[in-house]
């Protein structure tokens, strides 16, 4: 029978309660699986530390804190999850710019080299106008990947998904591959061309609905933060009146 540790339920549970694509948005951001486990305990131990502060506040003031005692927490969890939903928006953009980037330097090297010159030679001569360590990194794995896997696609469509991850990168670096291994025929990388311009104009695309969004709930937002200012004065009221009575009764 195998024997369950504590620290290994207790990191089930945090993984449980997890939002289904959190580990993957956050994996995807190059973290690991301790730091992402990390991040999610602080968020439920920061989340049952908001209730115990509300909860005292029920007891102590006005029942009125204990309706914010479990609306609050909800609300202060999901706000931890938009965040990294936020983040991951605007990090999948900068990557789809990146490649785009990548793309764009390469179409003119194939198309001058005409299929004479090896694409490791072009790679190598990008490799050295990269301003970001980690696509250097990037590409050259898929260098290295190349050498010891001459006749692999995978390392081309590995490259993809590090670099973006969509089916469009995925597809450009396929046509890579084919370009590479039988022909010289230069409509390919015309082909190649389009396939990034398409690439740039989705990643635009994402970003404008991620910032309309934004503006679609500012009204709302607006609207939440005046009535937990006028809650709060209505609380701080009830909560006066009631002391000033019992005073009086007491007297």
């Amino acid at each position: 029978m195998k024997i369950v540790s504590q620290t290994e339920r207790k990191k089930k549970f945090i993984r449980f309660v997890a939002e289904k694509d959190l580990y993957l948005m956050l994996r995807n951001m190059g973290n690991t699986i301790q730091k992402i486990d990390k991040f999610q305990k602080q968020r439920i131990v920061q989340t049952v530390f908001v209730f115990i502060f509300l909860f005292f506040f029920a007891l102590v003031f006005s029942s009125w804190f204990y309706m914010l005692a479990f609306i609050a927490p909800i609300f202060y969890y999901r706000t931890k999850y938009r965040k990294v939903k936020s983040k991951y928006t605007i990090w999948r953009f900068q990557r789809k710019l990146q490649f785009s980037k990548f793309a764009r330097l390469l179409i003119p090297y194939l198309k001058q080299s005409k299929g004479e010159v090896s694409l490791y030679s072009i790679f190598n001569k990008l490799l050295r106008r990269f301003d970001n360590q980690a696509d250097k990194n990037s590409l050259y794995t898929l260098m290295t990947e190349m050498s010891n896997k001459p006749n692999d696609i995978q390392p081309f469509v590995d490259f993809a998904m590090r670099q973006s991850g969509t089916d469009m990168s995925v597809l450009f670096m396929t046509t890579v591959y084919d370009f590479r291994q039988s022909t010289k025929d230069t409509s390919v990388i015309d082909e190649l061309g389009k396939i990034a311009s398409e690439e740039l104009m989705n990643g635009i695309d994402e970003i404008i609905r991620y910032k309309l969004q934004r503006f679609t709930f500012f009204p709302t937002k607006i609207v939440m933060s005046s009535f937990i200012i006028v809650l709060g004065f209505a609380v701080s009221v009830l909560v006066y009146n009631l002391s000033n009575s019992q005073f009086f009764l007491g007297g």
